[in-house]
């Protein structure tokens, strides 16, 4: 089963440039994982105890705010979640549910610690992917704040 997922992995983005043997490396150091549509593998405010990449299937990555739950984005096969989390050693700032059946690769925090130190281009990649969505979040929110500046009256 694992040279299954080493291939698929390999055809990822995220490890282009890996053979499926080093792709295979990747995988042996985690555990593959089901879930059902509905599953919350990741809660906001938990500790984060381990990363996730998607294999298959579709992931929704949400916070529930005064009883509403918003739908931050989706992502399927070959995003990485919950890295920054790990990384920083904070609580998780969302929640992931599964979308429909999903399959990911699960890394606990010290093994995926080991891998960003043993394969300096996927730490690379990761943190790049990683930024780029904090900046296009950051951006999002100066555009959302910037009307609402704009229609404020004036307080005399």
């Amino acid at each position: 089963m694992d040279a299954k997922y080493a291939e698929l992995i390999a055809g990822f983005s995220l490890l282009r440039g890996f053979t499926a043997q080093g792709a295979g490396r990747i995988v042996e150091r985690g555990e593959v994982k089901s879930y059902a549509s509905g599953d919350i593998p990741i809660r906001e405010g938990e500790a984060p105890e381990f990363v996730l990449l998607v294999l298959q299937g579709t992931m929704e990555v949400l916070v529930e705010r005064e009883g509403d739950t918003l739908v931050l984005t989706e992502v399927g096969p070959g995003a990485i979640l919950g890295e920054l989390a790990v990384v920083c050693g904070v609580q998780r700032s969302a929640s992931v549910r599964a979308r429909a059946a999903v399959v990911a690769l699960q890394w606990g925090a010290t093994g995926f610690r080991k891998i960003l130190l043993r394969y300096p281009l996927l730490s690379e990649r990761i943190f790049r992917e990683s930024l780029r969505m904090l900046v296009e979040k950051e951006r999002a929110l100066i555009e959302s704040l910037a009307p609402a500046r704009k229609n404020a009256q004036p307080v005399d």
